[in-house]
């Protein structure tokens, strides 16, 4: 059994930044799944009508010669050794997710031991696990980011193939790019593979594809074929978006240069983005990815925790805060600051803590520093203490400690 207070600290963390890590692989499985027990039941219902051929010529008498018994056998033959490879096919992809399932399992059960055998922050096995886990988080957001190549290097240097979703950004960039040079059919071909799942939760993707497409046909002057595309693809559609689709013939009526709205806004280019949007968002949301990546999530969580008012105050910056750095400094400038109960002194010099192994001293300006720094500056200045706020110099004899209540 896992220790109580360890499995109430990491518990959620697991949660609350691995759910993608099983939650990817476990829906492309789903999927695969069902995408073989379609082709399976297409396959077995080639096998059985010709298994129904078969029983209909033993039944005539005009087809009981053995030519045409054997070409309705070699038929059937040729329909079960399809069903076959299509099976074998199928059964490997399946092992595949279920082999990567596994894996992300037996990583994150890694976890969960070091916690059973209470293993310090500072343990190589704990130290391996974090590494991964950091580099997995930036993998994930380099992909978002575009930075294919950059994530496949990473993955490889760390050896965590196996522990990123690298299938889906693959096709998502595929699909991304086709609709940057605007072109739908890669992804129209994706909304027909995963039509169900996209019904599921609500997805105008494939309506809005549609419609842009008998746009793009309108705006090159082709209205008749405009018109048949939309008797085609448009005849079923649901009562959410019959009105769009009545203002979509609209168009017809109307020049691409026209000032009237909303068919203005129809013939705007600026359509495209709002379908990668789109695409995007519904992609996430099968794979239940959220909108930002953990690295993101997690980095700005740490900046708001360590974020104080004195990190914007050139005389207050520490040299030891990772926020008072130019860079950290900038990307923290939105985050709320932390909320500190305690309060602590730390040294303007030295950026360490002031405490009872470092004492806080006055200088006679009212300047205060550790001690520890006073001394090293008194050492190397012969006793002389200068005050680097406003460059006074005290013999370190006329400093006074200060005591807090």
């Amino acid at each position: 059994m896992v220790d109580k207070e360890a499995a109430r600290r990491e518990y959620p963390d697991i949660r609350a930044l691995e759910h993608s890590t099983l939650k990817v692989p476990y829906e492309i499985l789903n999927k695969k799944f069902r995408t073989a027990q379609k082709a399976i039941d297409r396959e077995v219902t080639n096998v059985l009508g010709g298994s129904n051929e078969i029983l209909h010529c033993s039944s005539d008498p005009r087809n009981q010669s053995i030519d045409s018994v054997a070409n309705f056998l070699g038929g059937v033959v040729q329909k079960l050794t399809a069903l076959k490879r299509k099976a074998d096919d199928c059964y490997n992809q399946e092992q595949g997710c279920l082999k990567n399932c596994k894996l992300r399992i037996n990583h994150l059960q890694d976890r969960m031991d070091q916690l059973r055998k209470e293993l310090p922050d500072d343990d190589f096995g704990v130290t391996v696990w974090q590494r991964k886990r950091c580099s997995r988080f930036i993998v994930d957001h380099l992909l978002r980011q575009g930075y294919y190549k950059a994530a496949i290097d990473l993955i490889e240097e760390a050896d965590i193939k196996g522990l990123c979703n690298v299938e889906i950004f693959t096709v998502a960039r595929k699909i991304e790019a086709s609709l940057q040079i605007k072109n739908v059919s890669l992804c129209l071909n994706w909304c027909i593979d995963n039509r169900s799942r996209l019904k599921k939760i609500k997805s105008s993707l494939e309506f809005n594809l549609r419609m842009q497409e008998f746009i793009e046909l309108i705006r090159e002057g082709e209205r008749l074929d405009a018109v048949k595309y939309a008797r085609r693809h448009f005849s079923n559609i649901d009562a959410g978006s019959r009105d769009l689709m009545q203002r979509a013939m609209g168009l017809l009526a109307f020049q691409i240069d026209t000032k009237c709205q909303p068919y203005q806004d129809m013939y705007n280019p600026h359509r495209w983005k709002t379908l990668l949007q789109q695409f995007r968002e519904d992609i996430f949301s099968l794979y239940q990815l959220k909108e930002r990546s953990m690295f993101s999530v997690v980095l700005q969580v740490g900046l708001a925790s360590l974020k104080t008012p004195d990190c914007y105050d050139e005389c207050k910056k520490n040299l030891q805060c990772p926020i008072c750095s130019s860079n950290f400094n900038e990307i923290a400038r939105s985050l709320p600051f932390s909320h500190c109960s305690h309060s602590r002194l730390v040294c303007k010099i030295s950026g360490e803590e002031m405490n009872g192994n470092n004492p806080p001293m006055m200088l006679p300006n009212g300047m205060v520093y550790g001690e520890k720094a006073l001394l090293k500056l008194a050492d190397l200045n012969h006793g002389i203490v200068t005050c680097p706020r406003t460059n006074a110099s005290y013999p370190f004899s006329d400093l006074k400690r200060v005591f807090l209540l």
